[in-house]
């Protein structure tokens, strides 16, 4: 029986005003950091003569912001590759600080996905100096992939969240298989390495949970979990996917592999603060993350603040 805190039980997403953040055709807002007193965001941005939905073209921005609620564009800070295996599109960036330098994961696209001919896609890994410089690729080859056929993720490993946590570099990350059409019917797995670049080993009781454009962070002695899709609580687990009639829930984790519903609370592929002191771990109302939502005129997605409040 996981043990939930119980403040957990009753957060509530409480939204908050901010100035600048990206508003014309932006998704999956990263993780935020923290440094030199500035706060760092990175962003997919899509061409505007596509849907949001459209992949090809898509590259990875930054903003910046002195006190989290003016934010300006820093501008791109990864591109799709002139002829690689993410020649086509770059998104879904998490980047951590570590050994002075930014690690930055990100889901690419090839040419065979941009002319509809795969839905096959896997993550990279990126660095740089400083959060606002270029990314610079670690290697021309994907940093984890789709698993052999048959597997639960043999058609496509994206949304890679990379967290260090009991030891171990832990990736989370979203996966499909061949078999499923449906593009809601994703699962969360867990991978684990000794080293930030890999290799990445696939843990043996994948898949984790049903999820999808999700987020994860440390919280006290466990992990925090978001996801995008909707459920009854009573079907988390069973064979009713995302129920249009449902609502998405916020998780905790004691041992980062099994979860349990705390409570009601949107989520549209969110990206989260983390404050960097323990002390600042203990209250989730020091918590707080960049969500999407979509205008109602256009269809366009642009990205919003919230904050974690007590019911």
């Amino acid at each position: 029986m996981i043990k939930i805190p119980e403040e957990l039980k009753r957060v509530k997403q409480i939204l908050q005003e901010t100035e600048g953040l990206p508003s014309d055709n932006n998704h999956d807002p990263s993780n935020v950091i923290f440094y030199n007193g500035c706060y760092y965001l990175w962003y997919t941005q899509h061409r505007n003569d596509r849907p949001y939905d459209h992949f090809a073209d898509c590259k990875i921005c930054c903003a910046v912001s002195e006190d989290g609620e003016h934010w300006r564009n820093v501008g791109d800070s990864l591109l799709p590759s002139k002829d690689g295996w993410d020649c086509a599109g770059v998104l879904t960036a998490n980047v951590i600080a570590y050994n002075g330098k930014f690690y930055l994961f990100y889901t690419g696209v090839g040419e065979a996905f941009a002319n509809g001919e795969t839905e096959k896609r896997c993550c990279g890994l990126a660095v740089a100096d400083r959060p606002e410089d270029t990314f610079v690729r670690v290697s021309e080859t994907p940093v984890f992939q789709w698993d052999m056929l048959g597997k639960w993720d043999d058609q496509a490993v994206d949304d890679i969240s990379i967290l260090f946590w009991k030891g171990k570099w832990r990736i989370y990350y979203k996966g499909c298989n061949e078999r499923e059409t449906d593009p809601d019917k994703t699962m969360l797995g867990m991978a684990v390495a000794d080293k930030l670049e890999g290799p990445y080993e696939r843990y043996e009781g994948n898949p984790l949970i049903r999820g999808h454009a999700f987020a994860i962070w440390p919280y006290q002695s466990g992990l925090c979990l978001l996801s995008g899709l909707k459920h009854d609580i009573g079907k988390i687990y069973g064979e009713d996917w995302n129920d249009p009639t449902g609502v998405q829930y916020l998780y905790y984790s004691e041992d980062g592999v099994h979860f349990e519903p705390c409570c009601e609370f949107p989520n549209r592929a969110a990206g989260i603060y983390v404050p960097a002191d323990i002390e600042g771990q203990k209250e989730i109302s020091n918590y707080w993350g960049i969500g999407v939502k979509t205008h109602d005129t256009h269809k366009k997605r642009y990205l919003y603040r919230f904050g974690f409040g007590d019911v």
